[in-house]
């Protein structure tokens, strides 16, 4: 296994390694002049902008799990002044580096587990991240110098795991693990501890223990949802406003140990008053029948900055706005929802969701696909592709589309800067003609327009891009992971494990 290396490429003109203070974004000193077509706060419509390198971070050696078809989880976070970046890796390390003067502060590795979840706290002081292991840990540690200050074991209260057998691609996913990180203002902490075992193709075989927590500035827990001990249910998600006013969680699916009797359902949004951790409400999604048996979901749970709305995507299609105080829909958007071509339903299920500071709310939906495929008999492929499918659709405060854009990649999840000003997503597509591609898109918002209007540029990856990223607060960098993966025609392994950050 390679050991962890920064790489830091040095950019056209670049010959210093000291921030260099000064107005507007920061830029590395000794850069004299940057490039016509790098991306400033002032850039207007009628720039050309390219992809600037600021760097790029290795990440070791994943090709055992690439070769067995696996994804190495990465997770990537910027500091509130945009200068700092966490990077945390499935070979369990955790690094701190300076974006602009190009090197590392500080750097550890947990044991034998993975790094799932990052955070700043919003003074920029701390750092937590939360690990994937046989104890589940979440660390509060010194944002400059990695001390930890302290540490929360999931494994108390969702139990453990064994560890896996060493040659296990996928073990690891049956350890308990923090699957959300959310910092509040005053320095609380949000976190979401789930723990999944058994055999996941049979669901009365599988045990789900799952808990959301409040946590203080010194780590000791504030309230716990559900009081009365672990949901039996998968907690897929959560998310809430910077204040902590509102929680929205999302309830997945069942396993043997869900009681018949379970107040919690599945296919379900709850949500808490993030003061006290007391349940406000929930909403129990019906199935879109007669195409599908379930409402089911991702990571699809946004919570505007008030602590007011939130938004869910379902598989389904749907996307859904919710008053978080009466928990009740008060939108739906039926972007994906299925249509029949040749007698054959297609629908596009609906991915990420986000709700911007801005007010404006944005929404993707997935490739085309056959909505009961998964259960037939036989492959079943759409006879033709869905009109929404593989679209960013942004939406009004007034609940109007004002932009859409399709490019025929698959979008993954979205980051828009503190002003709503820059939007941000990773993407990939396997095209026929030229094999996988991938890499990031970034939009102004501001620019008038369509979204082709809007997109600023699309900076492409060897290898494919992993669904965690992150955009500097200011806007001023975005930070994404690329992936290996095996060429099915040739068996080589294409791309490599590393972090790229643009401008």
């Amino acid at each position: 296994m390679r050991s962890l290396v920064v790489a830091w490429i040095v950019a056209v003109a670049l010959a210093g390694r000291v921030l260099a203070e000064g107005p507007g974004w920061p830029i590395p000193a000794g850069a004299t002049s940057l490039p016509a077509t790098c991306r400033r706060p002032e850039s207007g419509p009628d720039d050309v902008i390219l992809p600037y390198v600021l760097g790029k971070v290795l990440l070791g050696d994943v090709a055992y799990l690439t070769r067995g078809g696996g994804e190495p989880d990465t997770c990537v976070r910027f500091s509130p002044d945009g200068r700092r970046l966490a990077v945390g890796t499935f070979l369990g390390r955790i690094e701190v580096l300076d974006v602009y003067a190009g090197k590392t502060l500080w750097r550890a590795r947990i044991a034998e587990g993975m790094v799932k979840q990052i955070e700043f706290s919003p003074d920029g002081d701390r750092v937590y991240y939360g690990e994937q292991s046989v104890d589940g840990f979440v660390y509060g540690a010194d944002a400059r110098t990695g001390e930890v200050a302290w540490r929360f074991r999931l494994a108390d209260d969702l139990e453990t795991s064994a560890p896996p057998a060493r040659e296990s691609l996928y073990g690891v996913y049956q350890l308990p693990g923090c699957y959300r990180l959310r910092a509040l203002a005053g320095g609380d902490l949000l976190v979401l501890g789930l723990h999944t075992w058994g055999d996941h193709t049979a669901i009365d075989s599988m045990t789900r223990l799952a808990r959301v927590y409040r946590l203080g500035p010194d780590g000791a827990v504030r309230w716990r949802f559900p009081g009365e001990g672990p949901m039996p249910l998968s907690l897929v998600y959560l998310d809430a406003d910077g204040a902590g006013r509102r929680v929205a969680v999302l309830a997945g699916a069942a396993a043997g140990n869900t009681p018949d009797g379970c107040p919690y359902k599945p296919g379900s949004l709850y949500v808490l008053d993030g003061r006290t951790g007391a349940l406000v409400g929930g909403h129990t999604f019906e199935p879109l029948e007669p195409y599908f048996a379930r409402a089911s979901f991702w990571k699809s749970v946004s919570v505007d900055p008030r602590g007011k709305l939130a938004s869910v995507g379902l598989n389904d299609g749907r996307t859904f706005l919710f008053d978080l105080d009466r928990v009740e829909p008060q939108q739906t958007f039926r972007f994906g929802t299925p249509i029949v071509i040749s007698k054959v339903p297609v629908s596009a299920l609906a991915t990420y969701t986000h709700l911007a500071t801005d007010a404006m709310a944005y929404f993707q939906t997935g490739s085309s696909s056959v909505p009961y495929a998964s259960s037939a008999r036989h492959a079943v492929a759409p006879p033709g592709p869905h009109p929404m499918a593989n679209t960013l659709h942004a939406v009004g405060p007034d609940g109007r589309v004002r932009w859409r854009y399709r490019s025929g990649h698959e979008y993954q999840g979205f980051w828009t800067s503190a002003d709503g000003r820059w939007l941000a997503t990773c993407v990939k597509r396997d095209d026929p003609r030229i094999g996988r591609d991938a890499g990031a898109m970034l939009f102004d918002t501001h620019r008038p327009g369509g979204g082709s209007a809007k997109l600023v540029y699309y900076a492409r990856v060897e290898g494919l891009t992993f669904f965690q990223a992150d955009l500097a607060p200011d806007g001023s960098a975005f930070a994404f992971v690329e992936i290996p993966y095996q060429d099915p025609t040739t068996a080589m392994l294409v791309g490599t494990y590393q972090v790229h950050v643009v401008r």
